[in-house]
């Protein structure tokens, strides 16, 4: 099958998808061009923004329930007014047919959205597997998990948008490794090492999804497979490469240093120029490794 044959498949198989999950009505003429009339990428990419509003960006307004857990809030409670993390929506817009996001919202929301796609790799999108369940092979999600499996049905439409969308304009620039030798030796020693009297991270942070600082089994050191773990955690609140994105150096940052606003722990860092908070920064962006940890 050719690339322009197997894109028209995949568009008619994604109008079948948002029926079948209830996401929006497929209406892009655009997209059910005939083999021989494949739009330009250009006029694909446009195509694709359609299809992005019409099926795809409702899904962040939809309101989610959690086993446990009382409400049932959207996407858009938390990622609209986070602006800190990389999944930062517009705000909505109160019209008379009730709250929306405007056009020009839903081009800066795609603009967001689709940096969080890999066309090459489709399924590797952090916009699929965040809010996967960790059991089906997702990233874990303080938000909670929406999809149970990668059969339901909305995770199937989103996963279809993203393979069609032209690999050359939407694969993301390989991420910096984090060194895993500097958090064992460095980052560790920070996380136990309280300042100004403040509660260790441990207190909050031993266990569950945020359980990056677990107390060592033998009361002084962690083990490999503790280090591991806790390492494991901590790359999932990090953007690689970006340190004013990843919510692990935002959190205990002051707010007046630029710092998250939600955090019930102790503030660190008064701003970005403590000498620790740019060591660790430095590590986030791959320039750090080993175990100097000098600053």
């Amino acid at each position: 099958m050719s690339r322009d044959n197997g894109r028209i498949d995949r568009t008619m198989r994604l109008a079948a998808l948002a029926l079948v999950a209830g996401v929006g009505v497929f209406a892009t003429a655009g997209l059910t061009r005939p083999p021989d009339d494949v739009p330009a990428p250009a006029a694909t990419v446009a195509a694709d923004f359609d299809y992005y509003r019409q099926n795809i960006e409702p899904m962040f307004a939809r309101p989610r329930g959690y086993p446990n857990a009382g409400g049932s809030p959207a996407c858009v409670m938390c990622h609209s007014w986070q602006t800190g993390l990389r999944f930062a929506l517009a705000d909505m817009t109160e019209t008379p047919d009730g709250w929306m996001w405007t056009a020009g919202q839903s081009q800066a929301n795609y603009d967001v959205v689709t940096k969080l796609v890999n066309a090459s790799n489709p399924a590797s999108s952090r916009l699929l597997t965040k809010p996967l369940a960790q059991q089906a092979g997702g990233e874990g999600h303080s938000g909670g998990s929406y999809w149970e499996s990668t059969s339901d049905p909305e995770y199937q439409v989103v996963l279809q948008w993203i393979e069609m969308l032209p690999a050359e304009y939407f694969t993301p620039s390989p991420e910096p490794e984090l060194d895993f030798e500097f958090y064992r030796t460095c980052v560790q020693d920070m996380i136990q090492s309280p300042r100004y009297g403040q509660l260790s991270c441990s207190v909050c942070h031993a266990g569950g999804s945020i359980g990056f600082a677990p107390y060592p089994a033998n009361g002084t050191s962690w083990t490999e497979q503790e280090a591991r773990r806790g390492f494991e955690v901590v790359k999932r609140l990090i953007v690689p490469g970006n340190p004013i994105q990843s919510r692990w150096l935002l959190k205990p940052l002051h707010l007046d240093g630029g710092g998250s606003y939600t955090h019930n722990g102790p503030r660190r860092w008064l701003s970005r120029d403590d000498p620790e908070w740019q060591m660790l920064a430095a590590w986030v962006r791959g320039e750090r490794t080993g175990s100097d940890c000098s600053m």
